[in-house]
């Protein structure tokens, strides 16, 4: 669906539509990692990681959790932290911020994690949701989050460069990239809000990155993803080694 902003496309909405229906269907075809949970590492205590939000968080392109951007940024943190991490991913495939605010957030809280890993927006993009509503609804991730019982650092994964991906074709790509790119530019205005850190992707992604569908990352395009997000808890990592516990 087009937004007032966007009536420059009206000509273009018959094939919009068609090649929006295409890469719904193309990228819906694969189903969710297995082993939502799981603990990497070693060294007591554990800390607490906790994904959250939508198919990158479900793990739609890898088999495994433990391949897909929850698992991998748990590894990844385990080794710099010396400690292991037990996480979980809570994440459903095609949720919007509005649906993680309702749906999910809630069982994210009573993980009661030190570290959350935030992925929402690409469904935000696809659905036309206006920047100005999307960053309310991110702060409101963030504030419940970091006034948990164990105030957690929350890194928001980025939203990707959608014109990038090989299963959108033009100019539908064209017109979720802008829209992708505002919202990606609203969350990076909340940089620093409460500790927020926000992952911001290179203007182009390789298809190497991506799974088979063209859509979602595959564990190559998971690692790479995880380093970025892991640079984001460096901080509050150092911090744990200093002063240990919580």
């Amino acid at each position: 669906m087009l937004t007032r902003d966007e009536r420059h496309w009206l000509p273009w909405a018959p094939v919009l539509l068609v090649q929006g229906l295409y890469a719904r269907l193309r990228a819906g075809r694969l189903p969710p990692a297995r082993d939502p949970s799981g603990c990497v590492g070693t060294g007591a205590p554990a800390l607490r990681l906790v994904g959250l939000g939508d198919s990158i968080i479900a793990g739609i392109g890898v088999s495994r959790q433990a391949e897909g951007l929850t698992g991998q940024v748990s590894e990844q943190v385990a080794r710099r932290a010396g400690r292991a991490v037990e996480w979980q991913a809570i994440g459903v495939s095609g949720v919007t911020s509005e649906r993680v605010v309702d749906e999910l957030l809630e069982a994210a809280l009573r993980f009661e994690p030190q570290l959350a890993v935030l992925s929402v927006g690409v469904n935000d993009a696809v659905t036309g949701v206006a920047p100005a509503l999307f960053k309310q609804r991110l702060r409101h991730i963030v504030e419940a989050l970091t006034a948990s019982r164990r105030r957690p650092t929350v890194v928001f994964a980025g939203i990707p460069p959608l014109d990038s991906f090989p299963a959108l074709p033009r100019p539908l790509s064209r017109l979720l990239g802008d829209r992708a790119r505002r919202l990606q530019a609203s969350a990076v205005e909340l940089t620093g809000y409460r500790g927020l850190k926000v992952v911001s992707f290179p203007p182009v992604l390789t298809r190497e990155a991506f799974a088979r569908d063209g859509f979602h990352p595959g564990p190559t395009g998971c690692a790479t993803w995880a380093t970025w997000v892991a640079d984001g808890f460096a901080l509050r990592l150092g911090e744990l080694r200093e002063h240990g516990g919580d």
